[in-house]
This record gives C-alpha cells, structure tokens and sequence, in this order.
C-alpha cells in the first residue's frame, strides 16, 4: 500500500493494540507473500467455480515456503489462508469450499507458522473480503452483508483460535467493509490473538504489494518479471517508508517453481549490495506526483480504497502541481 492510504488505514485501526512479541521482530523493510489456491487448478480456459476436489498439490510443504523465505532475505512472510476464489486453505468448520473438502491432506498453515518460526521469520495471514463463492466478487459495489459478515468473522474466529501464532494478519479488499464492521474485526483479533497486529499500524509499516511474475496466481504461462524491475519497487517501498511485500506462487505440485526462487536470490544480492554502497546525494524526499498517481491506481486496482477515495486523492495530487 502507498502512502495515499496510510492515513486512511491508520484512522480505521486506531487504538489496536501493538504486542511486544512483534515490537520485538526485525525490520520488516521486506517480505514475502505465498498465494496457493482452488484457481491454480484451473485448467486452460475453464470459466467458473472449480471443485475443491481439484485442489491436489503432490509435493507441497509449507516449511520448506519459510525455508525459502527466509533464504531470500526477508524478515517475515504472508501466506494467503482465502483469496477472492473464496477457498480456504485449511480445514474450515464452517465451508464446505475448502482443502477439508479436497484431495489434500495436512495443516498447511500449522506447517507455515510453525516452518516460519523455525526458521526466524514472522508468520502472517492474509484474507480476502471479496469471495466469489460467497457471491461477493471484487468488482461488486455494494456493502458486505450481514450474513457474509458473520461468515468472515467466523473464519476470523477460527484461524486465530487455531493458529495464536499468526502475527500479522492482512485484509485484502477491507475497502469493502465499513468503518464499523472493521472496527468489530480489529476488536475481535485484539481478543483473540493480542500478539496480532495489522499492517500501517503499532509500528508495523504499511505494506507495497508486488507479484513476482505476471499475475499474482500461478500459471503455466508466468513469466518471472527481471529482477532490476522488482528492485526497483522494492526501492520505491522504502522512499516511501512502506514494507515491500513481493508475492510468490506455488505451482500446481506445490513447489515454488525454480525460476521464482533463482529471481528471488538474485533481488536478495541487488538489495545487499545497495544496503552496503554509500547513499546518493540529492533530494530524498517525497517521490513526485506521477509516482504518487501511480501508486493510488495500484491501491485502488487492488480494491484497498474505494471509487471516491482515489477520485479526492488524485484531485489532491494533480491540485498541488
């Protein structure tokens, strides 16, 4: 997320408690977010909603994503529990869209956290408001309805009782919850997992979202994106004083394919290199508008503010030129 939304999301997580099992982490300038799911199944050309069934890693082993992550440099990692396809990824009591319900059997997110903390690295969650099978896509205008409500708190409820190890947790298209209803979720985690924060508040950076090749899910077709082009976001995150947060996609035997980790290694030595050279001189301030208008189209294309924010913003942008 940019700098246009920090505000935004600070005044809606006001008053979360920050714990100092998290204050204590390390810098959290970058990290890595894991994204599996029903849709990595999809066969070429498939329209709908694919069966849970399909859902059938062969060589899928959480630990060896903290492993990964951790050899890549980053201080903490994000894995993606539902995306907008709305299927959760462990054994929900509460969906019947779900790994419980599919070809797989294990605890992915009890390996990751506990993979994560094995390997120094903070465990994160990410959670997506839009859910297709719930008929709330990311493209509906309309407000989230008090029976999908009750759904994702139950969800919300769930994971944290399961997994009080989870220490981040992202809200992926929170536009779409109103102050209220987001204020019942950050008050529900409080209680449920204290040592849980949010990202952009209690100290924890906002987060920069990036995918690693062309599209955030895998895909036969994905091409890795060269390494000088996530450097310089991972550059852009930090003039901006945000978390780089670049997103990785396990293909269909669960691996992260060899071609993201070798980019992965290669960004790890480019960020080294600038972190030991002198810094260069010049103005290192705010970055210029038409980055800042680039910025909020990013936010807004990922649904974390809505219509009317990036319209006053972008005003507010052009208007200081």
């Amino acid at each position: 997320m940019k700098k246009t939304a920090v505000c935004l999301l600070a005044g809606l997580l006001a008053g979360f408690t920050f714990n100092a099992a998290a204050a204590d982490a390390p810098d959290m300038k970058f990290g890595l977010q894991i994204q599996i799911d029903i849709t990595t199944f999809a066969r070429a050309g498939e329209q709908g909603q694919i069966p849970a069934e399909r859902f059938a890693p062969t060589a899928l082993d959480a630990k060896n994503w903290a492993h990964a992550a951790r050899e890549a440099g980053v201080t903490f990692a994000v894995l993606s529990a539902k995306l907008d396809s709305g299927f959760c990824l462990w054994d929900s009591k509460d969906s019947d869209y779900d790994i419980g319900h599919s070809a797989y059997k294990g605890d992915i997110i009890g390996d990751f956290i506990a993979g994560c903390n094995a390997e120094g690295i903070l465990p994160g969650l990410q959670y997506s408001i839009a859910d297709i099978h719930e008929g709330m896509a990311r493209t509906n205008k309309e407000s989230v309805p008090a029976t999908y409500f009750a759904l994702i708190k139950k969800h919300l409820t769930d994971l944290h009782t399961r997994y009080p190890g989870i220490r981040i947790q992202v809200l992926n298209f929170s536009a779409k919850l109103s102050p209220d209803q987001l204020g019942e979720i950050r008050d529900l985690i409080k209680r449920l997992n204290p040592g849980c924060v949010f990202p952009g508040e209690g100290g924890v950076p906002p987060f920069d979202s990036n995918p690693i090749f062309n599209g955030w899910i895998w895909k036969p077709q994905a091409r890795v994106y060269p390494v000088q082009t996530l450097f310089d976001h991972y550059n852009s995150a930090q003039q901006t004083k945000q978390s780089y947060l670049l997103n990785v996609g396990p293909d269909t035997t669960g691996r992260i394919p060899n071609d993201q980790i070798a980019v992965l290694m290669q960004l790890k030595g480019m960020i080294a290199a600038h972190s030991s050279a002198p810094p260069p001189a010049g103005n290192q301030g705010q970055p210029s508008a038409a980055d800042r208008l680039k910025q909020l189209k990013a936010l807004h294309d990922q649904g974390l503010i809505n219509q009317d924010e990036y319209d006053r913003k972008s005003k507010e942008i052009i208007d200081s030129l």
